[in-house]
């Protein structure tokens, strides 16, 4: 019998997932990546003994990437996934700090510090957040978005109080001034918005249900970095025959029922690659970006591994990078890996990840990347005076770098989901033209190691149903 043919066009977490499950079929499978490596976002640098992520550095939902290895017949291929016991350190602008536990009592210890019942407060937000993923995080996740009707028939399943809990949703910001009083501890809710590239004072409560996921299931750091994850599924896809081809920029088009890429004729299309420029949504709002720095330490810090440095004022910070403008007083994201992970720096040195968001490029811009650094660098050096000045800097990603790599106008994710149903309005992952699918962070359900995942085994179980076969993803 004649093999059946698809191609895979981008070589990230997403269209890495895709070809796997696809040659698990008994696909003939083409993967073409531009670049000269595979992973996309999810890369490691190594420099002088240090590795540092320079796309993702923590992974929620461990689950779901056990299961992808598993389903590839791979799980000997992935590497450890450790659970953090602290998960984050928040350091707020008047000196307080929270710390977030894997242990809840732990963490419900920490709030009460703030004073004003907000132990209370968090344990009631967790409580809120673990209600909203059962009405609308569960459903979203249960299945490729193909239109309102099937996701309303998941809702519907879970009875009329949890549709009624879904139309009350508010916003993020909302949702956090409920549950608290600080201003502190509602900017720890406000960030999880970030996670998409979104303003909480924007977007829907449902972005709660992170919080959930991570204390229900926990902050985990892969041995190696995330980038190790692109490395074992890359030899997972040479096990299975996959065709790599590495340093081939292509398109498709429709032919005689099929399609043409690069030299080849295939069945079917999976495209991983933001969707938004092919629906022509890509000129309008689109979510944040994001500036990053790698760099040396000469000595072992005592930081946590994950650790976020808040601005003064939040809600103006968000008004500046959604009028398209570098925030002047920058939340500042650290990751320090070595903390939990001795293997990540030699000894007596750190690698530190440092980042800011940053508003993607205007129409016709490069951004400017010495604004950028010199912002961040400034907000480390109020947290911890004289650092900044101690740093080797090993690498920086800029939003024209973002660019570069496919993000529409260097936005990290995309499609922007502001609006309390926005995240049904996300581009789906079946194009318009019969037989094309898409996979990754810009199309359902969304950004993140475990949904890239999701959208690639989605994205291929889609495709051996065009061709006729049984899909199981």
């Amino acid at each position: 019998m004649r093999a059946r043919r698809v191609a895979v066009i981008g070589g990230g977490l997403g269209g890495l997932t895709a070809a796997g499950v696809l040659a698990r079929a008994g696909i003939d499978v083409t993967l073409f990546e531009a670049a000269d490596r595979l992973g996309g976002k999810a890369t490691t640098l190594a420099a002088d003994g240090i590795r540092l992520d320079l796309g993702p550095t923590l992974l929620a939902m461990p689950a779901v990437v056990r299961d992808t290895f598993a389903r590839l017949g791979a799980t000997d291929l992935l590497p450890p996934i450790v659970p953090l016991e602290l998960q984050c350190e928040y350091r707020f602008a008047d000196g307080m700090r929270f710390r977030v536990w894997s242990e809840l009592a732990r963490s419900i210890e920490e709030a009460a510090a703030f004073g004003g019942g907000e132990a209370g407060g968090l344990r009631r937000f967790y409580a809120d957040a673990e209600a909203l993923w059962r009405v609308a995080g569960a459903p979203y996740l249960e299945a490729p978005f193909d239109g309102l009707g099937g996701f309303l028939a998941r809702v519907g399943r879970r009875g009329f109080a949890a549709a009624l809990r879904g139309l009350r949703m508010g916003t993020l910001a909302q949702l956090a001034a409920r549950h608290f009083r600080s201003a502190q501890l509602r900017q720890f809710v406000g960030r999880f918005a970030t996670y998409a590239g979104a303003s909480p004072y924007a977007a829907s409560e449902v972005f709660a249900t992170i919080a959930h996921l991570e204390r229900a299931a926990g902050v985990h750091h892969v041995a190696g970095g995330i980038g190790a994850l692109a490395t074992a599924l890359a030899a997972a896809l040479g096990r299975l025959g996959v065709d790599l081809r590495l340093g081939r920029r292509v398109a498709w088009t429709a032919r005689d029922g099929g399609f043409v890429v690069g030299d080849g004729l295939f069945e079917a299309v999976v495209v991983n690659a933001d969707p938004l420029a092919s629906a022509a949504r890509d000129a309008g709002p689109l979510a944040l970006s994001g500036y990053v720095l790698l760099a040396r330490v000469s000595e072992r810090l005592e930081l946590p591994h994950h650790l976020v440095l808040f601005s003064r004022d939040y809600p103006a910070e968000f008004r500046q990078l959604f009028a398209g403008e570098p925030a002047d007083d920058p939340t500042l994201y650290v990751c320090h890996p070595a903390a939990s992970d001795p293997t990540m720096a030699p000894d007596g040195v750190s690698g530190l990840y440092l980042m800011t968001n940053a508003p993607p490029l205007a129409p016709g811009r490069g951004g400017d990347v010495d604004d950028l650094r010199r912002r961040l660098l400034a907000r480390l050096e109020r947290h911890a005076p004289g650092l900044a000045g101690r740093l080797d800097i090993l690498a920086e990603q800029t939003p024209a770098d973002l660019a570069r790599l496919g993000a529409p106008r260097g936005s990290i994710y995309g499609f922007l989901p502001h609006g309390r149903l926005a995240s049904l309005r996300r581009p789906r992952m079946r194009g318009a033209t019969p037989g094309v699918f898409f996979a990754g962070g810009g199309t359902h359900p969304g950004g993140g190691v475990p949904l890239v995942m999701l959208s690639g085994r989605w994205a291929a179980a889609m495709a051996l149903q065009h061709l006729g076969l049984e899909a199981a993803a």
